[in-house]
């Protein structure tokens, strides 16, 4: 721990203005210096040096340390070492081993930290996590909509308030929770569901604001209501993922501010092990809804609403789930093109692809050099479905950095939709001679192999990603994905059974996992087995002609003739080329 505090006393104090409040004589706050933050989808990211390479770090309040998955530590050249007997991470999705690593150069905040720990293992978040013990070591402000994560050092301010934009004094407060420990600097507070208090992490790594079951159920949320809606699978730091659902929530209630009918996510699992574990996460959501202070000197959340939606996966009608206008913000607008840019990717990061589009011009305009402001501003038009200016953007781009793989794999799948699978292709080689082994950019070029019809080349891609990633909670998914590529490919046959039932056992029946299931049972021969996990699937995924199709062969060849038949005509009514494309594997009715 020492190494943060030595390292941030090193960075040069600047004076801060504060409201009336926080402007007597004894207050003082120092600036230990401002992390430039950029949105990526749902992560905040800002850049780090590690070793002296540059390389982007995800802003995670609610890892109470410093972490990185092992395809980052691997990537990174970092050597590992194991951790204490006995010590494990544990979060949502339960508990994971981990091991330790020590950077000798840690480049951050303007200065370079020497031996700095992290700790390596979990679930791959796409890249390694600043944990609280960073982020919260100080006072901090987190104004993600405009790009910024800013430490401050607080003197003598007792009681007064620390929401220095608010000069009118229209602001927000909330009482933070001691942590267990002087470890867990997690910043921690209270909400009210539906009059119910619940615990909950303010955590910039969640890509929602997510709720348990448990929780909900007690605020008396019903997940049998006729308007609740299945949602994604949620995971987090062990190797489980869990069931969600998006639910109305009457009033929900942090601090002062009050959310009439919003709408949240509910998870079917718990978020750590600890009796005191919260029970709810304001995500990165709620962050770019807000500008906060996040005083731990004075165990205070200070807040004002930007505008817009606070929860970004919400589907409440227009007007709700919208607090009260809190005071101006007197920070000034944009200056530069990076904070053009900063708010372009913040607003597209919350569902607002138009404001996007018109701060990323801004930022081309007064700097139209930066490949980046042109692959976020083609990510902007796909919102807008402007599928023609996209690609525009993105030959720029590449035409700046022909190694962005970011912007080959936007464009290979841009080009995918528009049926030109050689210019995909193109795209998609070039990303793989640039992938790192293992990487989330390799697992993604993988599954670009496989929709172009080329599933032996994704194998050696899965197989690296699968021996970084033993303890991932998309683990179920990545064998399934492999399971599917040897089948398409008939390659290891055994081995793709292994994986499909592995992943079964992992996550359960899921009808996708079936569907893989039964294409290897079909090219094995295994028939009867076949219908059985075919037929299991359609039941979910009636209207999928490879479901059916695959089904109408198994049938055919375990001898049921009009069964077979019956189903093949369905999935030719659902796909009049479905025949040719099991024939471009090999596959065909008898």
């Amino acid at each position: 721990m020492r190494h943060f505090w030595h390292a941030a006393g090193l960075i040069a104090a600047a004076a801060s203005w504060l409201p009336e409040t926080a402007r007597a004589e004894e207050c003082k706050v120092a600036k230990y210096g401002t992390l430039p933050v950029e949105m990526a989808g749902l992560r905040a990211t800002t850049h780090v040096g590690i070793n002296g390479r540059d390389t982007r770090f995800i802003l995670d309040t609610g890892a109470f340390f410093n972490t990185m998955p092992r395809a980052t530590a691997e990537a990174l050249a970092l050597k590992r070492e194991p951790a204490p007997p006995g010590f494990y991470l544990t979060g949502i999705g339960g508990s994971a081993s981990v091991e330790l690593t020590r950077v000798k150069d840690f480049g951050i905040l303007g200065t370079t930290m020497h031996d700095v720990a992290f700790l390596v293992g979990g679930s791959d978040a796409g890249a390694g996590l600043l944990g609280a013990n960073l982020l919260n070591f100080a006072d901090a402000e987190a104004d993600l909509a405009h790009g910024q994560y800013t430490l401050f050092k607080t003197t003598g301010c007792g009681k007064r308030a620390l929401a220095y934009w608010a000069q009118d004094g229209n602001y927000r407060v909330a009482d933070l929770i001691a942590g267990e420990s002087r470890l867990d600097r997690t910043p921690t507070l209270y909400v009210t569901v539906n009059g119910h208090r619940v615990k909950a992490a303010l955590d910039s790594g969640a890509v929602s604001t997510l709720i348990t079951r448990r929780a909900a159920e007690r605020a008396g949320i019903d997940l049998t209501a006729p308007d609740v809606q299945a949602s994604y699978a949620a995971h987090g730091i062990g190797t489980k993922s869990y069931r969600s659902w998006t639910v109305r929530v009457a009033a929900y209630s942090i601090g002062t501010e009050t959310i009439q009918h919003a709408q949240m996510q509910v998870m079917d699992g718990d978020m750590g092990s600890s009796a005191n574990a919260p029970e709810m996460l304001l995500g990165i959501d709620f962050f770019l809804a807000h500008r906060m202070f996040i005083a731990n000197s004075q165990r205070k959340l200070y807040f004002t609403y930007n505008g817009g939606r606070v929860f970004s996966l919400s589907k409440a009608p227009t007007g709700s789930d919208k607090p009260a206008a809190d005071g101006a913000d007197t920070a000034g607008g944009p200056k530069t093109a990076a904070d053009y840019a900063l708010r372009g990717r913040a607003s597209l990061s919350r569902g607002e692809p138009a404001k996007a589009l018109t701060d990323l011009d801004a930022a081309i305009r007064l700097d139209p050099d930066k490949p980046d402001y042109y692959l976020a501003r083609a990510q902007a038009h796909m919102h807008e479905r402007q599928r023609e200016q996209a690609l525009a953007d993105l030959d720029r781009a590449l035409a700046l950095a022909p190694r962005d793989i970011e912007a080959l794999l936007l464009r290979a799948r841009i080009n995918f939709r528009r049926k030109d699978q050689a210019a995909a292709l193109r795209d998609v080689d070039a990303a793989n001679g640039i992938a790192t082994p293992g990487s989330p950019q390799a697992r993604q070029v993988a599954t670009a192999y496989i929709a172009l019809d080329q599933p032996d080349r994704a194998l050696p891609l899965l197989d690296a990603w699968i021996r970084l990633h033993r303890d991932d909670g998309t683990l179920g998914n990545a064998l399934n994905e492999r399971c599917w590529a040897r089948g398409l490919a008939g390659q290891m046959l055994d081995g793709a059974l292994d994986d499909c039932r592995k992943a079964i056992r992992r996550d359960g029946p899921k009808p996708g996992y079936l569907d893989s299931l039964g294409l290897v049972q079909l090219r094995l021969g295994h028939y009867a087995e076949a219908v059985d996990a075919y037929g299991k699937a359609a039941q979910q995924l009636s209207s999928n002609p490879w479901t059916r199709y695959g089904l109408g062969l198994a049938r055919l060849r375990s001898g049921d003739t009009a069964g077979g038949n019956a189903d093949i005509a369905a999935a030719k009514a659902l796909d009049k080329d479905i025949a040719e494309q099991f024939a471009k594997f090999g596959i065909e009715a008898m």
